[in-house]
Protein backbone atom coordinates (compact mmCIF):
# COMPACT_ATOMS: atom_id res chain seq x y z
CA UNK A 1 0.00 0.00 0.00
CA UNK A 2 1.23 3.23 -0.93
CA UNK A 3 1.23 5.07 2.44
CA UNK A 4 2.91 2.66 4.46
CA UNK A 5 5.84 2.08 1.81
CA UNK A 6 5.72 6.40 1.75
CA UNK A 7 6.45 6.64 5.84
CA UNK A 8 7.94 3.75 6.28
CA UNK A 9 8.28 2.26 9.93
CA UNK A 10 6.77 5.91 10.50
CA UNK A 11 3.28 4.12 9.59
CA UNK A 12 2.87 2.67 12.93
CA UNK A 13 3.02 5.71 14.63
CA UNK A 14 -0.39 6.67 13.18
CA UNK A 15 -3.71 6.24 15.14
CA UNK A 16 -5.31 3.25 14.66
CA UNK A 17 -8.10 4.61 12.82
CA UNK A 18 -5.53 6.14 10.12
CA UNK A 19 -3.48 2.89 9.93
CA UNK A 20 -6.62 0.33 9.35
CA UNK A 21 -7.91 3.68 6.75
CA UNK A 22 -4.49 3.60 4.55
CA UNK A 23 -3.53 -0.33 4.75
CA UNK A 24 -6.86 -1.91 3.59
CA UNK A 25 -6.62 -3.30 0.30
CA UNK A 26 -9.23 -2.96 -2.11
CA UNK A 27 -12.41 -0.53 -1.36
CA UNK A 28 -12.47 1.38 1.63
CA UNK A 29 -15.38 4.07 2.70
CA UNK A 30 -15.68 6.95 5.31
CA UNK A 31 -18.71 9.63 5.61
CA UNK A 32 -18.88 12.57 7.54
CA UNK A 33 -19.86 16.44 7.26
CA UNK A 34 -17.63 19.19 6.75
CA UNK A 35 -17.68 23.00 6.38
CA UNK A 36 -16.29 24.82 3.29
CA UNK A 37 -14.69 27.84 2.94
CA UNK A 38 -13.96 29.58 -0.57
CA UNK A 39 -11.20 32.50 -0.66
CA UNK A 40 -11.69 32.87 -4.60
CA UNK A 41 -14.29 32.11 -6.80
CA UNK A 42 -12.88 31.39 -10.25
CA UNK A 43 -9.40 29.32 -8.49
CA UNK A 44 -11.82 27.82 -6.65
CA UNK A 45 -13.39 26.61 -10.26
CA UNK A 46 -10.16 26.11 -11.57
CA UNK A 47 -9.24 23.18 -9.32
CA UNK A 48 -12.11 22.06 -8.79
CA UNK A 49 -12.84 22.72 -5.11
CA UNK A 50 -16.38 22.02 -3.88
CA UNK A 51 -18.80 25.01 -3.00
CA UNK A 52 -18.93 26.78 0.00
CA UNK A 53 -21.15 25.53 2.71
CA UNK A 54 -21.94 24.25 6.40
CA UNK A 55 -22.25 20.76 7.78
CA UNK A 56 -21.64 19.70 4.08
CA UNK A 57 -22.24 15.50 3.72
CA UNK A 58 -19.54 14.24 2.49
CA UNK A 59 -18.51 10.69 1.39
CA UNK A 60 -14.73 9.22 0.63
CA UNK A 61 -14.69 5.85 -1.26
CA UNK A 62 -11.12 4.75 -2.11
CA UNK A 63 -10.21 1.64 -4.41
CA UNK A 64 -6.46 0.68 -3.47
CA UNK A 65 -3.75 -1.40 -5.41
CA UNK A 66 -0.39 -2.08 -4.27
CA UNK A 67 0.81 0.89 -6.32
CA UNK A 68 -2.31 3.17 -6.44
CA UNK A 69 -5.01 4.24 -5.11
CA UNK A 70 -8.73 5.93 -6.52
CA UNK A 71 -9.97 8.28 -4.14
CA UNK A 72 -13.42 9.61 -4.90
CA UNK A 73 -15.00 12.62 -2.99
CA UNK A 74 -18.61 13.39 -2.65
CA UNK A 75 -19.41 16.73 -1.22
CA UNK A 76 -23.30 16.92 -1.16
CA UNK A 77 -24.02 16.33 -5.00
CA UNK A 78 -20.48 17.40 -6.70
CA UNK A 79 -18.03 14.32 -6.96
CA UNK A 80 -14.45 14.93 -7.41
CA UNK A 81 -12.11 11.52 -8.25
CA UNK A 82 -7.93 11.33 -8.27
CA UNK A 83 -5.70 9.03 -8.68
CA UNK A 84 -2.84 9.00 -5.87
CA UNK A 85 0.90 6.64 -5.73
CA UNK A 86 4.12 7.38 -4.60
CA UNK A 87 7.27 8.30 -6.82
CA UNK A 88 10.30 9.69 -5.70
CA UNK A 89 9.52 9.63 -1.98
CA UNK A 90 6.72 11.54 -2.55
CA UNK A 91 2.83 11.17 -2.74
CA UNK A 92 1.75 12.36 -6.50
CA UNK A 93 -2.28 12.78 -6.54
CA UNK A 94 -3.57 13.77 -9.80
CA UNK A 95 -7.52 15.45 -10.43
CA UNK A 96 -7.76 16.03 -13.76
CA UNK A 97 -5.55 18.58 -15.23
CA UNK A 98 -3.91 19.16 -11.71
CA UNK A 99 -1.46 17.21 -10.22
CA UNK A 100 0.21 17.95 -6.87
CA UNK A 101 3.08 15.80 -5.11
CA UNK A 102 2.72 15.43 -1.54
CA UNK A 103 5.41 14.96 1.41
CA UNK A 104 3.49 12.99 3.87
CA UNK A 105 4.71 12.29 7.43
CA UNK A 106 3.65 10.49 10.47
CA UNK A 107 3.01 13.15 13.40
CA UNK A 108 1.92 12.96 16.98
CA UNK A 109 -1.64 12.15 16.54
CA UNK A 110 -2.36 12.20 12.32
CA UNK A 111 -0.95 12.32 9.44
CA UNK A 112 0.59 15.47 7.46
CA UNK A 113 0.56 16.63 4.00
CA UNK A 114 2.67 19.44 2.47
CA UNK A 115 2.81 19.94 -1.35
CA UNK A 116 6.56 20.32 -2.81
CA UNK A 117 5.12 21.03 -6.33
CA UNK A 118 1.84 21.11 -8.44
CA UNK A 119 1.28 21.44 -12.03
CA UNK A 120 -1.49 22.00 -14.05
CA UNK A 121 -1.49 20.78 -17.39
CA UNK A 122 2.06 20.06 -17.19
CA UNK A 123 2.48 23.82 -16.24
CA UNK A 124 4.33 24.68 -12.83
CA UNK A 125 2.08 26.71 -11.18
CA UNK A 126 2.29 28.03 -6.72
CA UNK A 127 0.03 26.21 -5.53
CA UNK A 128 0.33 25.46 -1.23
CA UNK A 129 -1.71 22.69 -0.54
CA UNK A 130 -1.47 21.38 3.06
CA UNK A 131 -3.89 19.01 5.02
CA UNK A 132 -3.65 17.21 8.39
CA UNK A 133 -5.79 14.03 9.50
CA UNK A 134 -5.86 13.56 13.39
CA UNK A 135 -6.90 10.05 14.29
CA UNK A 136 -9.15 9.61 16.70
CA UNK A 137 -10.29 5.71 17.87
CA UNK A 138 -13.13 5.58 14.57
CA UNK A 139 -12.92 8.74 13.22
CA UNK A 140 -10.54 10.98 12.15
CA UNK A 141 -10.34 15.00 12.04
CA UNK A 142 -9.53 16.21 8.61
CA UNK A 143 -8.49 20.16 8.01
CA UNK A 144 -7.34 20.66 4.29
CA UNK A 145 -6.21 24.23 3.30
CA UNK A 146 -5.33 25.28 -0.41
CA UNK A 147 -3.85 28.91 -0.22
CA UNK A 148 -6.11 31.68 -2.34
CA UNK A 149 -8.29 28.83 -3.48
CA UNK A 150 -10.53 27.86 0.03
CA UNK A 151 -10.01 25.42 2.49
CA UNK A 152 -12.29 22.81 4.35
CA UNK A 153 -12.88 20.70 7.79
CA UNK A 154 -14.97 18.37 9.98
CA UNK A 155 -15.24 14.93 10.78
CA UNK A 156 -15.17 11.94 9.11
CA UNK A 157 -15.47 8.15 10.38
CA UNK A 158 -14.26 5.13 8.97
CA UNK A 159 -17.44 2.61 7.35
CA UNK A 160 -17.66 -0.99 6.53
Amino acid sequence: MIYRALLEEDFEKLPAVLRVFHSAPGQRRAAGTLSIRRHSAFLAWLVGFPREGEHVPVRLDVLATEDEETWTRSFGDVVRSSTQWAAGGLLMEQAGPLRIAFRIRACEDGLRFESRRAKVWGIPVPLRVEALAHGGETSWEVEVKIAHVGSYRGVMTLKS
